[in-house]
């Protein structure tokens, strides 16, 4: 039986995780760090085999020292930020040195994240910072002689965009503007729920020496371009719903939207992210679908019918409203 712990256990997809963890009879022991330990308390199941743990992830010598303490033998390492490749490198660091730590499963992203890649043929030059790191994470995992030859070993998973971003546009579809704010361009793009992201971390935690050295991605085969979205809400919500256009004029909109709300570098980050779905298919190959299919255990969840369920609930919001 493993002891796991797990990053980011408040967040999209550990909220959903920790209560499949709880139900896999192969989980021991789940540890979860935090800077707010009463706050995540309140916000999980209780249970004795979950124990939160007060602290930052940032101080390599206290993870470390969480690993020793709780004998952690599998890792879930699901980073966001500004500062994510400084935290995943000395992170690495404290696993390497605790010597507890078998297994990683870390966090990337859907699609082909190699260099070669990355800086030429699918990105042209246009590396949001965001995804950047996860080409450096997923490098170091599969070139560095401690995780080829150390006796650890790594699963890395990549999801492509979350069906619940969705979720944020809703002011604007069902008002009278009807629009749906999210660029998402022409290309196409594949979408993922995330108890399906979560559900592949407990498939690997209770086996990862099937998955072990592999990249598998999660998400839909079907890719969705900017006219697919809208065609999906506008049957939904029974109403036209027109998407927000991919050029520069709404991108600067947007850039400037993000960066008051959060900070400017993530406006523009985020801004070169939709820039991209204007350039590139974030799609996954047919290999890449049937692992994906094989470590779930099932097909993954539908897109369409997350749109067509979520429209439906918010028409009887707006019905016992009126």
């Amino acid at each position: 039986m493993s002891n796991i712990l797990v990053t980011s256990a408040s967040g999209n997809i550990g909220k959903p995780l920790i209560p499949l963890l709880l139900k896999s009879t192969s989980i021991k022991k789940i540890m979860l760090p935090t800077t707010n330990a009463a706050r995540l308390s309140s916000q999980i199941p209780t249970s004795d085999r979950i124990t939160v743990l007060e602290g930052s992830i940032q101080d390599p010598a206290w993870i470390e020292e969480v690993f020793v303490k709780h004998g952690i033998d599998t890792v879930f390492l699901n980073l966001t930020g500004t500062d994510e490749l400084f935290t995943t490198c000395n992170l690495f660091s404290s696993i390497l040195r605790s010597q507890c730590v078998k297994h990683l499963i870390y966090l990337s992203a859907c699609g082909d994240m190699m260099p070669e890649s990355v800086f030429h043929e699918r990105f042209g030059g246009i590396v949001p910072g965001h995804v950047l790191v996860k080409t450096a994470v997923e490098q170091l995992l599969r070139q560095s002689k401690p995780w080829r030859e150390g006796g650890r070993t790594w699963t890395i998973l990549g999801p492509s965009l979350f069906f619940t971003n969705d979720l944020r546009g809703k002011e604007g579809m069902v008002g009278k503007a009807g629009v749906f704010g999210e660029p998402l361009g022409g290309m196409g793009v594949s979408r993922v729920d995330v108890e399906d992201i979560a559900l592949a971390v407990v498939r690997v935690a209770e086996g990862p020496e099937k998955w072990s050295g592999k990249k598998i991605m999660v998400g839909s085969k079907e890719t969705y371009t900017d006219v697919d979205v809208g065609k999906l809400w506008s049957e939904a919500l029974g109403k036209k719903i027109t998407v927000a256009p991919n050029n520069a004029e709404n991108l600067d909109r947007l850039e400037k939207h993000i960066g008051g709300a959060m900070r400017p570098e993530w406006g523009r980050d985020i801004r070169m992210m939709y820039e991209l779905f204007e350039k590139i298919k974030f799609a996954m190959s047919d290999q890449d679908y049937e692992m994906q299919k094989e470590l779930l255990g099932k097909e993954p969840s539908s897109y369409e019918e997350f749109v067509k369920r979520t429209g439906a609930e918010w028409k009887k919001e707006i019905e016992s409203a009126q």
